[in-house]
């Protein structure tokens, strides 16, 4: 006999229903567990801050103080001794070279250029002319052909022919190595120089300038000034004229001319200061009547100095030179000149400074600096402007104007008064040149 049924048999349907949902409860639990074990990875936070704006502190550099001792340095101890004393055997003389001084004029106010050989202590070549003594490799004589050279008082024909022959002569001295030139200027017939720049003192040059020199002034009637000068020679067109002048006459043209070419000493052989000056306004009108009565007088006074070198002439005598109002005034004293315009007369001060100013401007191809000095030190400028002039017995004028512009310019200044001083001067020179 069959068994009764048990639980699971009687509640089949049942016990069914429980395992689906059991199963079904674990695949829920099993799929809540996948989102449950999500990681979520949580970034950090950054904060971004304002830029504030702060002052910056200036460091200080650090100076630490550093005691150099200097150490001291023991004498050695002087030992006695008995010794004979040495024969020191005779030496002959020896000539070291000449360091030359430099004097303070401005002259040797410094622009950069090179004034020769002396200015590195060594002796340079000398020239000596009428009693003034100048040093130079560059040398440059000015020479003044005016009438007022010639007049009586002065020594006339005969003195100007000395000058020329004792120029010629000391020129003839130089060493060949010596640069130099000749310059002539005239009464309104401008500078003629005889050679353009500087030439060499050879034997060659030295005869052009006697051959230039011998015609001029020599004197045939009305013959004198630059247009009696031999053949050879140009005349200075070139306007030089630097501040402060404005224009330039008579010495200070060839004057102006021999600083552009750097000449180391300058030689003036005139009569005066000249027309060394600028007009400021134009002289004022004369009437008809005067100006006809003053050429009237005139002509009067030129007949009578032809009549004067004519006798002259016939006495063997050179023929007096005289012009302009020079004629009037020695032959008819007192009368009345035409009126002149108003001028304005360079001081020495302003023709110095156009001679520095030029030389400035003409020193720009020379070095600035010497290397033969272990101080590389600069060359200074160095030039002297020397004036020999001609005055009559009694004499002369300008002599304070020229004795200041030479001083300023480093040069010298003589004054020769009259034909005696002259054959004075060479006679003493021809009984140096005997011995």
């Amino acid at each position: 006999m069959s068994k009764g049924k048990t639980f699971l048999t009687k509640h089949a349907k049942s016990s069914a229903a429980l395992v689906s949902l059991g199963i079904h409860a674990v695949l829920v639990i099993v799929a809540l567990s996948f989102v449950a074990v999500t990681v979520i990875t949580k970034s950090d936070n950054k904060f971004e801050a304002k830029p504030v704006k702060r002052p910056k502190m200036q460091l200080k550099k650090l100076q630490v103080p550093v005691n150099i001792k200097k150490k001291k340095m023991q004498k050695p101890r002087l030992r006695k001794r008995i010794v004979v004393q040495p024969k020191v055997a005779s030496m002959p003389d020896i000539k070291m070279p000449e360091i030359t001084g430099v004097k303070g004029g401005m002259g040797s106010a410094g622009a950069g250029g090179l004034g020769g050989a002396g200015s590195l202590g060594f002796t340079m070549p000398e020239v000596e002319l009428f009693g003034i003594k100048g040093k130079g490799e560059k040398v440059f004589i000015i020479l003044d052909s005016t009438p007022w050279m010639m007049y009586d008082e002065l020594g006339g024909i005969p003195a100007y022919t000395l000058i020329k022959e004792e120029l010629v002569r000391i020129l003839g001295e130089l060493k060949p190595t010596v640069l130099f030139n000749v310059a002539v200027y005239g009464q309104g017939s401008g500078t003629h120089v005889l050679f353009p720049g500087l030439a060499p003192a050879n034997a060659a040059n030295i005869a052009k300038v006697d051959e230039w020199l011998k015609p001029l002034n020599a004197v045939a009637a009305g013959g004198y000034g630059t247009h009696t000068l031999g053949a050879g020679s140009d005349r200075l067109e070139e306007n030089l004229a630097v501040e402060p002048l404005a224009n330039l006459n008579h010495w200070s043209e060839p004057l102006m001319y021999a600083m552009k070419h750097r000449a180391d000493t300058v030689f003036l052989l005139s009569n005066g200061w000249g027309h060394i000056f600028t007009e400021k306004a134009p002289a004022e009108a004369w009437s008809a009547s005067k100006m006809a009565k003053y050429k009237e007088i005139e002509k009067k006074a030129m007949e009578k100095l032809a009549e004067e070198n004519k006798e002259r002439k016939a006495n063997g005598q050179p023929e007096r030179v005289l012009v302009g109002g020079s004629v009037i005034n020695t032959y008819f004293p007192g009368t009345e000149h035409p009126p002149q315009a108003e001028l304005y007369w360079y001081t020495p001060k302003e023709i110095a400074q156009s001679c520095v100013n030029l030389r400035k401007v003409n020193s720009t191809d020379l070095p600035k600096k010497s290397g033969l000095s272990s101080r590389n030190r600069k060359i200074r400028d160095l030039f002297a402007f020397n004036v020999i002039q001609f005055v009559p017995e009694s004499g002369g004028q300008e002599e304070a104007r020229f004795k200041e512009l030479s001083g300023m310019l480093d040069g010298e200044y003589r004054s020769l008064p009259g034909l005696k001083a002259i054959e004075s001067y060479l006679k003493t020179e021809s009984g140096k040149s005997t011995k």
